[in-house]
């Protein structure tokens, strides 16, 4: 297929790129400037400027059959208010804008690229599944669930794929920090908390469920949740990433209030309550509907999440 990639030089989309052009697929990379690709990866790539409600897709979309969007913008260091219009720009009326001129191609297949925060920031006592209602708690998880019910409404080919934190070689977020500790940590670590549950996806994961989600049968629509297919305890996913370093610690019983004193500490308390707080997905119906399942198992996407080293797709 000819697909429209959004989000291109970001992280994922640096991967998805490289896996579907691998898979025979025609990848138009679409990104805002072309001035912070490296030469190797300006062929085939596109500058769209500013994703909003006035962008012009319509060259863009010549020939293209399916469109993987997963261009999101930077949030991190805004204030609310800049969160919000910038959330609602870009999420939202941006794509709006691609959806409708997607539509007027005849582009057949549109995958939205979500996020599990739509869903909620926890998932309680069971795995969150696609039938369970969305309690957005911030202005980005407020956008992706807008853009999710716009993508559903608008496309008969509309999926949504909703990820919980991606991992893998080069990532950033509160796992990189966590590996990072534990690299130089002591050998008794009072991390052993076994009472919660929470779902990761390394990046090859993802990428594999969003092609097979882009090659799936005319007529397939809906939500789909992905994971690495098991949820996991804080005091497992340490052992885990002691395991992938090559590390011999004990890890120390502790209840959850002691770990989210020590974590809030050194880490802050944002990436306390993340670590001892239960995030666990239920991914069975993807598995189901599209015979899919992660090519990478845990053991080997931690040991790449830890191996020191650039990033292969930067």
């Amino acid at each position: 297929m000819k697909v429209l990639l959004t989000g291109a030089n970001g992280y994922v989309g640096r991967a998805a790129r490289a896996a579907l052009e691998s898979a025979g697929h025609e990848v138009v990379a679409a990104v805002r400037t072309l001035d912070r690709l490296p030469a190797h990866r300006r062929a085939g790539a596109v500058a769209v400027g500013a994703i909003d409600a006035g962008t012009d897709w319509s060259g863009v979309l010549d020939g293209v059959e399916a469109v993987l969007h997963m261009a999101s913008p930077a949030l991190m260091d805004a204030d609310a208010a800049t969160r919000r219009e910038e959330a609602r720009r870009v999420i939202v009326d941006g794509t709006g804008r691609l959806l409708a001129q997607a539509g007027a191609a005849a582009v057949r297949r549109f995958v939205f690229v979500s996020s599990l925060k739509a869903m909620g920031e926890e998932s309680g006592a069971r795995p969150l599944t696609e039938g369970d209602t969305p309690v957005p708690q911030d202005e980005y998880a407020e956008a992706k669930l807008e853009a999710e019910r716009q993508v559903l409404a608008g496309a008969p080919g509309g999926l949504v794929v909703r990820s919980p934190a991606v991992y893998g070689r080069a990532s950033g977020g509160n796992l990189r920090q966590m590996i990072e500790f534990l690299r130089r940590a002591p050998a008794v670590l009072p991390l052993g908390y076994t009472g919660n549950r929470r779902s990761f996806i390394h990046r090859d994961n993802l990428v594999s469920a969003l092609q097979r989600c882009l090659e799936a049968p005319d007529g397939t629509g809906g939500t789909f949740l992905v994971s690495d297919g098991e949820a996991v305890s804080t005091a497992t996913l340490v052992r885990r990433m002691l395991r992938a370093l090559g590390r011999r610690a004990l890890v120390v019983p502790v209840p959850r209030a002691v770990l989210e004193t020590l974590v809030a500490a050194r880490l802050g308390p944002e990436a306390a309550r993340r670590l001892v707080q239960s995030y666990a997905v239920d991914d069975r119906a993807i598995r189901a509907a599209l015979g899919w399942s992660p090519p990478l198992d845990p053991e080997r996407s931690m040991a790449d999440a830890v191996a020191i080293g650039p990033d292969p797709h930067a």
